[in-house]
């Protein structure tokens, strides 16, 4: 059975050391969403790449990435209707997917991914969306309300199937990609997915060389991207001559060995992007910071209800020494008026509470 360049590539990427800068921008939201983010919002941009290399990764912190990917969100409680402090896993469903679009339109805004979208044009350039979650970053979206250009996209049923390798799986395509609309010499192709290992994103990779539609250029949009997946995508553009740069929301994620899958939030401070809320996480954790995988079943998070982020994760986290139990006590620990004292509230209230809160009065 083949197992692509993945598996060479990955023996390769162990302590990749990164350079970094932080910076705030103010950008100006589109017209969907001003009527409750305002005319402006002032968002947290931490750029990085391997020492010694170009920026090519744009991480955001905004109330929308950290809800997504970070330090998590104030959600409104449905039986007391007050504000309730969630970890990224415990914020579900069309909330959870309202606040990843709006985290993506805002990574669009950032310097790496705005100039690449300002060179592509629907004639050389598209947007591959992977199955389940990858066009719940709308990125086709954000790219229109950014730019006006309007990118041939299209959705790739990819997957993992069992496999008797040190990862216990292989990247599967259930049936083939489907580029029509796309031009024959691209200039930029964008994938959308969450990255773990970065298995799938090159098997897409070696699949567009294997169709001769290998692009100049690949954007990686993923919102939940582990350090390592992103560092195994760039050794392979590398390798094939590709240009790479990505977009993620809130912390660029640690992985654990040797699955690459189970994903936490990071111990390293320069891997988030908002140093501040990386100080909350600390102060919330203590020693068990960077155990808990961001979101369980990434799947399961946006699509399903409380089975697999709540009853079949339990099982996961006992292997960490973890419960949902714990993760709830650890939630609990910060409250609505002890984040305002502290002043993060604010950075804590994603689009999908803000929308909600409209109708708080009404309900009381």
């Amino acid at each position: 059975m083949k197992e692509g360049l993945f598996f060479r590539t990955a023996k390769e990427i162990e302590n990749e050391k990164i350079d970094i800068e932080r910076y705030g921008q103010i950008i100006y939201n589109s017209e969907v969403y001003r009527p409750w983010l305002g005319e402006c919002s002032q968002i947290s941009v931490l750029e990085t790449g391997l020492k010694g290399k170009p920026k090519n990764i744009s991480i955001v912190s905004s109330p929308e990435a950290e809800a997504i990917s970070g330090a998590g969100c104030f959600i409104l409680d449905p039986n007391n209707h007050n504000l309730r402090f969630v970890l990224p896993r415990f914020h579900l469903g069309v909330p959870a997917q309202i606040d990843m679009e709006m985290a993506v339109n805002q990574l669009v805004h950032t310097r790496i991914i705005s100039e690449a979208v300002e060179e592509i044009d629907s004639n050389d350039s598209g947007i591959i969306y992977f199955a389940r979650e990858g066009h719940l970053t709308q990125m086709q979206k954000a790219v229109f309300l950014h730019s006006y250009k309007n990118l041939p996209t299209t959705l790739i049923s990819i997957s993992h199937k069992p496999a008797d390798n040190e990862y216990s799986r292989l990247a599967f395509f259930s049936a083939e990609p489907n580029l029509e609309g796309f031009g024959d010499n691209l200039h930029t192709v964008i994938l959308c997915d969450p990255v773990a290992s970065g298995m799938q994103h090159v098997a897409m990779i070696e699949k567009l060389e294997e169709m001769g539609r290998l692009p100049k250029k690949i954007v990686v949009i993923a919102p939940m991207a582990t350090k390592f997946g992103l560092s195994v995508i760039e050794r392979v553009c590398k390798e094939k001559n590709v240009e790479f740069v990505a977009g993620v929301a809130g912390v660029l994620l640690d992985t654990q060995p040797p699955l690459r899958y189970y994903s936490p939030y990071p111990v390293d401070v320069h891997q988030a992007a908002d140093s501040d809320l990386h100080a909350l996480m600390r102060g919330l954790f203590g020693d068990k910071l960077g155990k808990s995988c961001i979101r369980c079943n990434w799947t399961g998070t946006f699509w399903g209800g409380t089975k697999m982020p709540l009853i079949d994760s339990d099982e996961e986290l006992s292997q960490v020494d973890l419960s949902n139990e714990e993760l709830f006590r650890i939630c609990a620990q910060l409250s609505e008026n002890i984040a305002n004292d502290i002043n993060v509230l604010e950075k804590l209230l994603p689009l999908s509470t803000k929308i909600l809160l409209r109708d708080r009065q009404r309900i009381r």
